[in-house]
């Protein structure tokens, strides 16, 4: 009997995505294959272990197949959907550039569960004639370490064509409307949003101050209210974001600040991805979430000396990242060991 299933491809399986793949396979409609890397010896071994506010806990969990790479993906083609969940990070490799033996070979659609803003043109520019859907995801997991997860805020993902005028409009629709039905089907939450990029400044209202200054600090988001830095810091880059946000066209709620403020509880002391990527010495998705705003301030004639601050120190610190991953590539090439970054 043929497999009526839709087949998915995911890549990025940190917490969001897996999390992602759970919620595809349990809608019982979809067929994952996720393309793993530092953790794909873990996974294939012992499969992941979960404790999900959405699913329970799961032991030994695995999606369809897990593979190592875009090529031993390829067999299990052709795939409906393309889910990129992995960091965008255009400073250290070109995703587009990624996927594109799969796109070439498959008429796929493309779905981004990324942090940041921008990130959706480039895929349009690489694929002219497919559909890109922007996903901006609530959901709060974290991996604990390589395999095991733990998902502890229920997933919400708001999403919504990025409109290709190359596609027709109401064929975008009809994949996006898909696409939720599958995820909603799967036991979460999938929202159809009129604005899809409306919902990224909304986060990243979020993201470009908390996420950046515990990156800077080293201390989580609580800690940075306790310092003071919520007037110092947190607000003040708030009101950049804003402000940016509005001279696009973008006009968000008068009382953002306040409910993104509110939207992290302090008690459970918060520590955002790109602390985490400082904290382990990895890239940060510095680019997406600060340097694309800042460019569009520029453009805009928008003043943004906090922004701009917090830029010129992330970057320094990326160069400080990137610098230890090239030691740590030289040393594995003189041992004669792979390395299985991008």
């Amino acid at each position: 009997m043929a497999n009526t299933k839709v087949q998915v491809l995911l890549l990025g399986c940190g917490a969001v995505g897996t999390m992602a793949a759970v919620t595809l396979e349990r809608s019982g409609r979809a067929s994952v294959t996720a393309v793993l890397r530092s953790n794909f010896e873990t996974v294939q071994k012992n499969g992941f272990t979960i404790d999900s506010v959405d699913h329970g806990k799961l032991s030994s969990w695995c999606s369809s197949h897990v593979v190592r790479s875009i090529q031993d993906a390829m067999s299990y083609g052709p795939f409906h959907f393309v889910v990129v969940a992995m960091k965008s990070l255009p400073d250290i490799y070109s995703i587009p550039k990624l996927i594109a033996p799969i796109m070439i070979a498959f008429d796929s659609t493309i779905v981004l569960i990324q942090n940041g803003i921008g990130n959706e043109q480039p895929f349009v520019d690489a694929f002219p004639d497919s559909t890109v859907l922007s996903g901006v995801s609530m959901i709060g997991a974290r991996q604990l370490e390589s395999g095991i997860l733990q998902h502890d805020k229920p997933d919400i993902l708001h999403i919504g064509p990025f409109y290709n005028p190359s596609v027709a409009k109401e064929q975008q629709d009809l994949l996006a409307a898909s696409f939720a039905s599958l995820y909603e089907a799967g036991g979460a939450t999938c929202i159809i949003a009129e604005d899809i990029i409306w919902m990224r400044w909304k986060k990243l209202v979020w993201n470009a101050s908390f996420n950046s200054v515990c990156a800077m600090t080293g201390l989580d988001a609580a800690s940075i209210i306790d310092a003071g830095g919520l007037e110092t810091m947190i607000r003040p880059v708030m009101n950049e974001i804003v402000t940016i946000a509005h001279a696009s066209g973008y006009v968000l709620p008068n009382n953002i600040q306040e409910l993104s403020i509110a939207s992290m509880p302090r008690e459970i002391r918060f520590r955002p991805s790109m602390l985490v990527d400082a904290d382990r010495g990895n890239p940060m998705e510095i680019e997406v979430i600060v340097g694309n705003p800042l460019r569009m301030a520029q453009e805009l004639g928008c003043e943004t000396p906090f922004l701009r601050a917090i830029y010129g120190c992330l970057k320094i610190m990326q160069w400080k990242f990137g610098a230890k991953v090239i030691e740590i590539h030289e040393a594995r090439k003189d041992k004669g060991e792979t390395d299985d970054s991008i």
